[in-house]
C-alpha cells in the first residue's frame, strides 16, 4: 500500500471585501465547511460521503492501494485576504503533520484555487512551495474549485490539478475521486505530461453557470475530450473575478500520455472558450425595475420568481446584509416574498430576545457597505430557530449546519431571514429552518450568485440578476483592478486592462 498524506486549506478570498478573515473562521466554522480537522478526525469525511473533494478522495483510496495518512484540514467562508499570521499558523500545522509522517510516496491537496493572504500573495503557490519543500520529488496531486485563479507557477509545482466541472458545485465528491485515480496514474509509473493554457479574457459570474449557456456546451467536452485515447485528465476554471492579482481569469489544464496530446487538448478547450466570448458579457436590473418587473410576473405564475442579489454574496466574500432590495419591496407593495440570508447577528439577537410573536424595532443590515444604511423599522418575530439544522439540497445534502441564532422577521408581505453567521442561500432549509416555505412566496429574494440554482433553480417561474451594490462587482469591467496582467479583456469582447501609469 503506498502512503499517501491528505491534507486541505480552503478559502475563496475577496480583495476588495472589507469582511475579516480572523483564525477562528477557520477553526471554527459551521457554514459550508466543516470546523479544523486533524489527523483521524479527517476520516469523518470518509464516513460522511460529503460534497468535499476529500471526501470523494478518502473512499476511493482503498480500491488505488493506498494508505491515506490525514495531517490538517480547513476552509472558511469566502472574505478579505486572511493576514499572514494566520496564513502561517494554519500552513504550520500542515507543515508539523507533513514532517511527522515522512516520507510518503505520494500527497493529495483538496484547495480552493483563489486564496490569497498577505499582501495580495497567492495562497495556493504558497502551499504547493512549503508542502514541495518538505515532501521532496514525489507526486502531488491538488483538487480545485471551479473558481481558482491558477498561476503558472502553481500549475508547475503540482503534479497534477483537478477542478470541479459544475457550477453550482454538486460534483466535488467526484473530483476527489478522480485526482485518486489521477495519482495512481502517477504512482504506477504511467507519463503524464501537462498543459496550460489561460484565456485572454474575464467570465463574469452570472455567465459562469455550466447548466445554461455559454459555459454548459462549453463544460460538455471536458468528458469528451477524456474519452481521446492517451488523455488522462482535463480541467477548465473560470476564475474569480473579485481578486486583484495578474493570473486572475480563467484557465485551462491538460493531462495526457504525451505532450502533443496535453497540448492538442488544451488549444482545442482555449479555442472553444474564444468562440463563446461574446456572451460571457453582463444583464442587471436595477433594483426598482427588477422589483418591479418581478412584480408583473409574479401575477401571472403559479411559481416565485427569484430575484438574484448577485453583488452581496456571502460565497464571494461579501457581507451580505445590504437591503437595497428589501427597501424596494416594501416601497413598491410587492406581494408574499421571502428574503434571506440577511447576516445581521444584532438583529438575530434582537429576535431571540422578544421571542416568536413579539414586534421589535431593529435597524437592519445596511452595517457594512460604507455609505448605505439599515432598514429601520418595526418587525414581527415570526419564528426563531438556534444551533443545528440539516440541509438537503443537492450542495450540502445530509450536511449538519449551524447559523448561531436565526430568525424569520416579518414587514408587511416580507419575509425576512436573518442569522448570526453568514452564509449564501444555496439551500431552502435555510429558509424553512425558521418557517419559510420558498415554494409558497411570490418572489424569493437570494443573497446568492449562482449556487442558489441547484436547490432553488427548479422552483422558479423566472429569474433575474439584480445591479444593487456591495462587495462584489459583477461587470469586471468596472472593478478598479491594480494587478491584473496587461492587456487582459474584462468581459466577453469588452476593454482590454491597462495597468496605471
Amino acid at each position: 500500500m503506498k502512503r499517501i498524506g491528505l491534507a486541505g486549506l480552503l478559502h475563496e478570498t475577496n480583495t476588495f471585501s472589507n469582511t475579516p478573515t480572523p483564525l477562528e473562521h477557520f477553526l471554527n466554522t459551521d457554514g459550508f465547511y466543516p470546523p479544523l480537522l486533524r489527523g483521524d478526525e479527517i476520516h469523518y469525511f470518509q464516513q460522511s460521503r460529503m460534497n468535499i473533494s476529500s471526501s470523494g478522495f478518502l473512499t476511493d483510496a482503498p480500491a488505488c492501494g493506498f494508505t491515506v495518512l490525514p495531517l490538517a484540514w480547513c476552509g472558511a467562508e469566502p472574505s478579505a485576504p486572511a493576514s499572514l499570521e494566520v496564513f502561517d499558523y494554519l500552513m504550520g500545522l500542515i507543515e508539523e503533520e507533513l514532517a511527522a509522517n515522512l516520507p510518503l510516496d505520494g500527497l493529495y491537496l483538496d484547495l480552493h484555487g483563489a486564496m490569497v493572504y498577505g499582501n495580495l500573495q497567492d495562497g495556493e503557490t504558497e502551499i504547493l512551495k512549503r508542502a514541495r519543500r518538505l515532501v521532496g520529488d514525489i507526486p502531488i496531486v491538488v483538487s480545485l474549485d471551479l473558481h481558482g485563479n491558477i498561476s503558472a507557477e502553481c500549475f508547475q509545482l503540482a503534479d497534477a490539478l483537478v477542478g470541479y466541472r459544475t457550477y453550482p458545485h454538486v460534483d466535488a465528491f467526484e473530483t476527489g475521486q478522480q485526482c485518486a485515480r489521477v495519482l495512481k496514474h502517477l504512482l504506477d509509473g504511467k507519463p503524464l505530461k501537462k498543459a496550460f493554457r489561460m484565456s485572454p479574457f474575464l467570465m463574469p459570474a452570472t455567465t459562469q453557470p455550466t447548466t445554461i449557456e455559454p459555459a454548459r456546451s462549453l463544460y460538455a467536452l471536458l468528458p469528451q475530450i477524456e474519452q481521446q485515447p492517451g488523455v488522462v485528465s482535463i480541467s477548465m476554471m473560470e476564475g474569480f473575478n473579485a481578486c486583484d492579482l495578474p493570473h486572475t481569469g480563467p484557465s485551462i489544464f491538460t493531462y495526457a500520455e504525451t505532450q502533443a496530446g496535453a497540448d492538442q487538448a488544451a488549444g482545442f478547450l482555449l479555442n472553444e472558450m474564444l468562440k463563446r466570448e461574446a456572451a460571457f458579457s453582463v444583464n442587471l436590473l436595477a433594483p426598482d425595475q427588477a422589483v418591479k418587473e418581478a412584480i408583473q410576473l409574479a401575477s401571472g405564475s403559479g411559481r416565485p420568481v427569484i430575484l438574484v442579489d448577485v453583488q452581496d454574496n456571502a460565497g464571494g466574500g461579501s457581507p451580505s446584509d445590504t437591503v437595497w432590495l428589501l427597501d424596494e419591496i416594501v416601497r413598491q407593495r410587492a406581494p408574499l416574498t421571502a428574503l434571506g440570508v440577511i447576516w445581521d447577528p444584532a438583529a438575530a439577537r434582537a429576535a431571540h430576545e422578544v421571542g416568536e410573536g413579539a414586534r421589535v424595532e431593529i435597524e437592519l443590515g445596511g452595517h457594512s457597505l460604507p455609505g448605505h444604511k439599515p432598514y429601520k423599522d418595526f418587525y414581527t418575530v415570526e419564528k426563531t430557530h438556534a444551533g443545528e439544522f440539516t440541509a438537503h439540497g443537492p450542495m450540502i445534502n445530509g450536511r449538519s449546519l449551524n447559523l448561531g441564532k436565526m430568525a424569520q422577521l416579518s414587514l408587511g408581505e416580507a419575509r425576512i431571514v436573518v442569522s448570526e453567521e453568514r452564509m449564501q442561500a444555496l439551500d431552502q432549509d435555510l429558509f424553512r429552518v425558521v418557517g419559510v416555505e420558498p415554494a409558497e412566496m411570490r418572489i424569493l429574494v437570494l443573497k446568492s450568485a449562482n449556487h442558489y440554482r441547484a436547490d432553488f433553480g427548479p422552483l422558479a417561474d423566472a429569474i433575474i440578476n439584480v445591479d444593487a451594490p456591495s462587495a462584489i462587482i459583477e461587470d469586471p469591467s468596472k472593478i478598479p483592478y491594480t494587478q491584473l496582467r496587461e492587456g487582459v479583456r474584462l468581459k466577453g469582447l469588452g476593454p482590454a486592462f491597462h495597468r496605471p501609469a
